[in-house]
């Protein structure tokens, strides 16, 4: 297959996986993403053969770039003792304990080939960590701990899996130069990973200087840092890795963003590293997936090992693995300030759980000889291959399923969105005081996004609820305007017009079925109608009087359906009433929009100028101001919030006023309001 259209497959695959993942929530992403990519090895016959050393640069340095560079530098040292503990210490006895714990199991397996397992096991996955850790709350510190571990200990991993290689293929092996080198590698990188950095401050300061301030040069400069620093520092045979993380961390403490070519520059690269490490981290578990059918079928066949024993040993040294590592974080946190034993054995917890094997792993299984240096072949490596593979998916499924019970990450996510409600809630009352000086758009804007945050604090059993409520009030409304369109109170127009518009306002109905009981025929002709968009190309060319005249029929086809939407809502005793009251509310909030939106009063250029909007970001940051002095959020929460308010401010400035037309249709048909 050309590389092409592996390219164009990857990412189609990558884009299906986070629509998946959206609409079956509690389907974990990674282990998605590891499933679409054994399909695609099946169906497409799909093969892609790993390179370790081109994965390293071109995947694991960019993300462990981007996570050093997002990483606190203040909150990790303040952590440095269990960090180095685990990155270093914990590492070294997992590769001791499963080497000699694999050999007793599999005697036939050198021993150093045993020690070259630990050494691949023993490194958490700093992609596969924040991939798990998204999903749910853990604690600051431990969160700390688990992020310097997983950008570290990959140096104290790769160190040891060279000299187990090397004791395999030579059979010399010394302690003392093991430890000679890996104080050489680790020192090394940091001080290439030094120098580097300050190359790249000094670079970027002489641009400046120079009043060459280019967003598109300074961000290709970063962006380049991961690949130059890990090249250099492999070359003078030091670890790449460490390099790699000690250029990110430089770049977290560039504090002089003063100017509006740095806020330009951070917005560009924030950007770009966003969009570029969500691509990076879900190729990582394609790309495993890819290789998995491939690893399995070596193994599987061969008539050496029953298929009963090869799982049993994978689910043995899953089992050691973890109980290494629960009982080396027992110990390693005995002095750290939790006074409840309960806590302190549910945080350990927690880091077991969160020690998950990634890719790296697998990158690094594959840089296992197939021979020995006297020509004869090494006959154990696909049997490794396969229960690092075999581990590897064990510990994402662990994680997936153990780590939200123990992090509560439901009881998490609902103080995360509290706080956001309560201060649209205080927002709305104060713009709706101060309803003399301000637009009703600017409270309708805030109604909708109150809203959003409702519907997304809505468990699974409510959201199906909720869409069976949508269905019966769509399918009443759709009934009643067949009725008009009959009778011919009604054109054709308003007709696929007031369609449209249902479709937004029952949007969570219509994900799965649209209008419920609508025939297959209208919902194929609705689907793939380009009428309504004919119209509003039409309608730019018409005089405002028409314009308004459409729009009064739909207000008055809505309005008369609110009346029927109001009693459906009295007689629904059978939905939970928090169900009832929020559709009820939004029912009164839409109406309240139309009766201003198609007033034949109406000064529309009230109504489309983006100014007024700055009125509510002001009132907003004014609350969150109030709610930090008050003690109810943190400062991470109001800076979280006041970065929102900046991006809905910027969004607003960018918009352009000169095309009225799509902004009026936009707010006639009141668009995402979910």
């Amino acid at each position: 297959m050309e590389v092409s259209v592996i390219v164009i497959v990857i990412l189609f695959s990558i884009v299906f996986s986070n629509v998946l993942h959206n609409i079956f929530p509690r389907l974990p992403l990674t282990l998605t993403q590891i499933a679409i990519g054994c399909l695609l090895r099946f169906m497409l016959n799909m093969e892609l053969k790993l390179e370790p050393k081109i994965f390293m640069i071109f995947v694991i340095a960019p993300l462990l770039f981007r996570e050093a560079e997002e990483t606190n530098l203040f909150s990790f040292w303040s952590v440095k003792r269990p960090v180095f503990m685990m990155a270093f210490g914990l590492v070294f006895v997992t590769v001791f304990v499963l080497g000699i714990s694999v050999s007793c199991l599999i005697p036939t397996i050198p021993l150093a080939a045993c020690f070259a397992l630990g050494a691949i096991l023993g490194p958490t996955d700093v992609v596969a960590v924040s991939s798990l850790s998204s999903r749910i709350k853990i604690n600051r510190n431990l969160m700390n701990i688990l992020m310097g571990e997983g950008l570290i200990n990959d140096a104290s991993g790769i160190v040891a899996f060279k000299f187990a290689l090397m004791a395999l293929l030579t059979s010399q092996f010394s302690v003392m130069d093991a430890s000679l080198k890996l104080i050489y590698v680790s020192v090394g990188g940091v001080l290439i990973g030094f120098i580097l950095s300050i190359i790249e401050m000094s670079i970027t300061n002489a641009l400046k200087r120079a009043s060459i301030e280019s967003t598109a040069t300074n961000t290709l400069i970063e962006l380049s840092m991961p690949f130059i620093s890990y090249v250099v520092a492999e070359s003078f045979g030091m670890s790449g890795v460490i390099a790699v993380v000690v250029t990110g961390s430089r770049q977290s403490l560039n504090l002089n963003k003063t100017d509006i070519f740095e806020a330009d520059l951070d917005i560009s690269k924030r950007t770009l590293w966003d969009i570029l490490t969500f691509t990076l981290n879900s190729m990582v578990f394609l790309l495993l997936g890819l290789q998995l059918p491939d690893i399995v079928t070596q193994i599987w066949g061969n008539p050496t090992y029953s298929h009963v024993f090869l799982i049993l040993t994978t689910i043995l040294v899953m089992l050691i693995l973890m109980a290494v590592r629960f009982l080396g974080v027992l110990f390693i946190m005995r002095d750290m300030a939790v006074s409840d034993n309960r806590e302190k054995l549910k945080n350990a917890m927690l880091l077991t759980l969160s020690g998950a094997k990634g890719t790296v792993s697998l990158s690094t299984a594959f840089a296992l000889p197939f021979f020995y240096n006297n020509g004869a072949a090494f006959s154990e490596r696909p049997l490794l291959l396969f229960i690092t593979a075999g581990v590897i998916i064990l510990s994402l499924v662990s994680a997936s399923l153990l780590l939200p019970i123990f992090a509560d990450s439901s009881r998490a996510g609902e103080t995360e969105k509290d706080p956001q409600i309560k201060i649209l809630k205080e927002v709305i009352s104060q713009l709706i005081e101060r309803e003399r000086e301000v637009s009703g758009i600017i409270i309708a804007n805030y109604q909708k996004r109150l809203q959003k945050l409702e519907y997304a604090k809505l468990e699974g059993s409510e959201k199906s609820a909720m869409r069976s409520l949508q269905k019966i009030l769509c399918s009443a409304e759709i009934g009643e305007l067949r009725k008009h369109c009959q009778s011919g109170e009604v054109n054709i127009q308003t007709y696929w017009n007031y369609w449209v518009l249902l479709s937004h306002i029952y949007r969570l109905a219509t994900k799965r079925n649209i209008f419920g009981k609508v025939s297959w025929f209208d919902q194929v002709k609705w689907t793939f109608s380009r009428h309504f968009w004919r119209s509003v190309k039409r309608m730019r060319a018409r005089k405002r009087g028409e314009i308004q005249n459409l729009f009064a029929e739909l207000r008055t086809m809505f309005l008369q359906n609110t009346e029927l939407v109001e009693k459906i809502l009295a007689n629904c005793g059978d939905f939970p009433k928090k169900l009832v009251t929020i559709l009820r509310e939004e029912r009164q909030y839409f109406a309240e929009q139309m009766l201003q939106i198609f007033n034949e009063h109406t000064d529309y250029a009230h109504w489309l100028h983006d100014d007024e909007m700055l009125k509510g970001y002001y009132v907003e940051r004014r609350v969150i101001n109030q709610f930090l002095e008050q003690g109810k959020i943190t400062i991470a929460q109001s800076n979280k919030y006041r970065m929102n308010v900046n991006k809905l401010e910027s969004l607003t400035l960018s918009r352009s006023t000169n095309d009225v037309m799509p902004k009026l249709i936009s707010l006639a048909f009141l668009r995402e309001r979910t």
